[in-house]
């Protein structure tokens, strides 16, 4: 449990606003009769469409940066803790600002 609220604690406002409309469209969709022939009825074409979207903006917000500024220090020490961490060569040439 404790992870789980690290995790929640180093994600953004925007990464829990989006995942929240997800859950919650998901749910309508699955549970909800009448919110599934409203779907299928604007998208009577193409009805396989609502799964596709809802999985696309899934891997959307799986994939993107969504980082508090904390989580992103917390990653960076994390990823510095590593055995085989980057030198600070390293991420100087890899940073779009270098430091020297």
């Amino acid at each position: 449990m404790a992870a789980f609220i690290a995790w929640l604690k180093s994600k953004n406002i925007t990464t829990h606003t989006i995942a929240a409309l997800g859950i919650s469209a998901a749910g309508l969709i699955t549970f909800d009769p009448q919110v599934q022939q409203f779907v299928l009825t604007l998208l009577k074409a193409h009805p396989a469409l609502a799964g596709d979207i809802i999985i696309l903006a899934g891997i959307v917000a799986k994939y993107s940066h969504s980082s508090s500024p904390a989580g992103t220090v917390a990653n960076a020490k994390a990823i510095m803790a590593l055995p085989n961490a980057p030198t600070a060569a390293q991420v100087d040439s890899a940073s779009q600002n270098p430091t020297r």
